[in-house]
């Protein structure tokens, strides 16, 4: 079940909005996290399983001079494996050990660029859908975070039925959250997502957390695919 509520709370995380409401708390803060990360030249990006402490996804991506986008991407949970490698002109995938390869000329491959981006590397990728949160039980206030003394924490908590219909998963969605920590200058440090799912009698809690490193250093994308069986 795990892999398919991680894919799931993924499509969550892509979420994006807002509303004319009144500021939530820190939304200044994750207003400009988001377009910070969405203007990166490069990065790489882990998504952790706060509970087992395994890096369940990983997510390497670079700009060349022409701002077209290399990329590999890894995600792995109870021994089934995900990598993909585009570097704008072929795209190789495993899935599960079944490796197949796309390129220019098929009509199915997708080069991406800063104009066409891959949804991991936009700004959607730091939730924030602000009709969906829930402003009496959200809050931000100072706290001793990582390495950073004097961070800051926002807490948005959100209404189940704002975005359940985006949960595809399997049970039921029934309770989201998100949490960021900044530094005390605004920037971002993680960004931590917390679930409920119900199915049947049983309800599981999941919480990740996702790290963004590597800012503009990013000197090689490796393929992640072992392209040997195509080649042969």
């Amino acid at each position: 079940m795990r892999r398919t509520v991680f894919a799931a709370l993924m499509l969550i995380i892509l979420l994006t909005g807002c509303a004319t409401a009144e500021p939530l708390p820190g939304e200044e803060l994750i207003l400009a996290a988001r377009q910070s990360y969405a203007s990166l030249d490069s990065a790489r990006v882990t998504v952790t399983n706060a509970e087992t402490g395994d890096i369940e996804q990983e997510f390497v991506f670079k700009y060349d001079e022409k701002d077209i986008m290399t990329y590999s991407y890894e995600a792995e949970s109870d021994g089934v494996r995900l990598a993909q490698y585009n570097n704008g002109r072929e795209q190789f995938t495993d899935d599960n050990g079944n490796i197949t390869m796309l390129d220019i000329t098929d009509r199915d491959f997708t080069a991406y660029s800063r104009d066409i981006k891959y949804p991991m590397a936009d700004e959607g990728l730091i939730l924030f859908y602000k009709a969906g949160v829930i402003p009496d039980q959200s809050y931000i206030e100072t706290a001793a975070l990582l390495d950073c003394p004097n961070g800051v924490e926002v807490h948005h908590e959100y209404a189940v039925s704002k975005i359940a219909s985006q949960y595809s998963g399997e049970g039921q969605l029934t309770a989201f959250s998100a949490d960021y920590l900044f530094e005390s200058g605004g920037a971002l440090v993680r960004f931590y997502e917390n679930a409920e799912i119900t199915n049947g009698d049983e309800t599981v809690s999941y919480r990740y957390f996702i790290d963004i490193s590597d800012i503009n250093s990013v000197e090689k994308v490796e393929n992640v695919v072992d392209i040997s069986a195509i080649q042969n």
